[in-house]
Order: C-alpha cells, then structure tokens, then sequence
C-alpha cells in the first residue's frame, strides 16, 4: 500500500546542505503513506544530520490528508507567504481554504492547516529545488522554531531556554500556542534524551516535527540524534538525543 524511501548519508555534502549531490549514502528503510492515508504507516529509523529523509510521497494525497479541524497560527504563514515568487503566491492563493483578509495573515489568528501545507510546499520547492520533498519540509521545520522565536510568546519562552534539555521539554508549551489540535508531551528518560509523544501534525510528523526538535537542539550546538516510531499517520513517540556541549 505505501511506497518506502530510504534515509541516506549526507556526509559528502556540507553540513545541512539539500542542494548538492546526495551520492554514495547508505540506505535504510523508512516509511510514507501514498495513497491510503487512512491506514497507518509504521517505521522505525534513526536520523541525524548527515542523513536526508528521502522517502516517496504523493504531495496531493498529503494536501487531502489534513483534517478540517487542524488549525496553525498565522505567524508561520506570513513568514512562508513572504518567501514564495509572486506568480507561486497567485498560486497557493487560488487553493487555500481560507485565504487571509486583506491578504495579510494575523500572528496568533488561527488559519487551516491545510492552508499551511500548501504553502509549506510551495517554499520547499523554491528553496529545495534538488531536495526530496520530505527533506524540504524537515528543513522547513526547523525554520518555525526561529519564527515562533521571533514572535512575542516565543521571547517570553526564550527567556525560560536553558540548554537542549530544558528547551526541548517546554515544546509542548509552544506547540500549545500554535498548533493546539496536536497533543504533545515531553518526558526526560536520559541525562541528554528526551522522549515525545505526538499526536497530531498531519502531512509532516515523519520530517517537519523532526526539523523542528533538531533545531531546538542545534540552537545549542551540539549534534541531535532522533530515534523515530511512526505508528500511524498522526501518532509517532521520537526520543531526542545530543552529544556533549564543545
């Protein structure tokens, strides 16, 4: 029922880079649903950051998987609204389900996130243009832990950050704030782990939530390590790992 991808080595190319050639990597097998995203995808993997996500996904089958109910805050829509062409913009414009008044998304205004996706992957494609699309959107993800920063709530919460550990076990709080369909909760299990149960995220749990809790993790640089379950489309438990602090 679902086509599989692989995880593949990126040690060749520079650190965090999608644009160049992604040869010689080594292979592991991860799942991603297709065409029935009603039955659950499960995998089991490891991702850190020399290894690119590059599973096979039907995009609109992604879009038509987003429940109605599934809100985001405007504050990542107008940061990704602002880094798509004009002609592109036109575009996701003509599709959203609820398109922003005036065209100008309120910050803590809820808007569809199916209305996000569409925007996520339109950025994906112009700023990843060689990158799979669950790779882009990874990359995506970690962009929206620096966008929430830079909102009023987030350098209330930043104020709050100390090291990988402690941050990573407020992203419940933030993801409270920002996308309250989802339930998340943060357990520490090690020194330097802490385990997520997720529920929720529709379309990206298996790259943007592992964008978004790497870069809370390289806030602090030092490298993550991400053990990920996927037991359905919208239910995952990732444990997050780091190396020691330089």
């Amino acid at each position: 029922m679902f086509d599989h991808g692989v995880l593949r080595d990126k040690r060749a190319c520079p650190r965090h880079t999608v644009g160049c050639s992604l040869d010689r990597r080594r292979q592991a097998t991860v799942a991603s649903w297709k065409t029935v995203p009603s039955i659950p995808p499960k995998a089991r993997f490891i991702v850190t950051t020399d290894v690119v996500l590059d599973g096979r996904v039907d995009e609109d089958e992604r879009v038509a998987s987003v429940p109605q109910r599934f809100t985001t805050k405007g504050m990542y829509l107008a940061d990704l609204m602002e880094r798509v062409d004009p002609a592109d913009r036109e575009r996701v414009f003509a599709g959203l389900a609820k398109p922003p008044r005036g065209g100008v998304y309120q910050p803590f205004l809820p808007y569809p996130f199916f209305d996000a996706i569409l925007w996520l992957h339109a950025v994906a494609k112009k700023e990843y243009p060689r990158a799979p699309l669950l790779e882009a959107m990874r990359m995506l993800g970690r962009d929206t832990v620096r966008v929430f920063l830079q909102s009023q709530a987030g350098r209330v919460v930043k104020e709050l950050m100390s090291g990988p550990r402690g941050s990573l076990l407020r992203m419940p709080d933030m993801w409270k704030i920002t996308d309250p369909e989802s339930r998340v909760t943060a357990e520490a299990v090690e020194e330097r782990a802490v385990r997520f149960e997720i529920e929720g995220f529709p379309a990206w749990i298996d790259c943007g939530v592992i964008g978004t809790l790497e870069q809370v993790v390289l806030h602090y640089e030092v490298e993550p390590s991400i053990e990920v379950e996927l037991r359905g489309p919208m239910l995952a438990t990732l444990i997050v790992r780091w190396s020691e602090s330089k």
